[in-house]
């Protein structure tokens, strides 16, 4: 995707309106893979939102490529960042995120574990399908 057309979604991840930000991390999760290196740089924004939006597109893109990079963010001082990541993570088809979730199912925010645990079942199952 040329930067030209991601620039003003990019943009709108930084708009104060909520909602114009929900309708972003969208427009992102429909561009597919072509938008996460556009994403990848944002896991590191100083703004816990962008952080946060960047691994909500992330999560519904379901990328195994970005799953070290959103690993990394497990450890974000926000608790919104790491319930997000636990999200992504949870969503992706693959035994790396198996350790790293069982990890966060002991995180200080309740929310954060509910996901993690959540994400861990979900695993398990497609996981036992998968290998049906």
């Amino acid at each position: 995707m040329p930067i030209q057309e991601i620039e003003p979604i990019l943009s709108d991840l930084r708009n104060l309106d909520k909602n114009v930000r929900a309708e972003a991390t969208d427009r992102l999760i429909k561009s597919g893979t072509k938008a996460v290196p556009y994403l990848l740089p944002l896991l590191d924004d100083d703004d816990w939102i962008i952080r946060y939006r960047s691994l909500e597109a992330l999560s519904g893109i379901r990328d195994t490529g970005t799953i070290e990079a959103i690993i990394k963010k497990t450890d974000d001082p926000k608790d919104h960042v790491r319930y997000m990541a636990a999200k992504a993570l949870g969503f992706m088809d693959d035994e790396r995120v198996i350790d790293v979730l069982s990890r966060m199912l002991s995180d200080d925010h309740s929310y954060t574990r509910k996901i993690a645990a959540e994400g861990l079942a979900r695993l398990e199952d497609t996981l036992c399908k998968m290998k049906k």
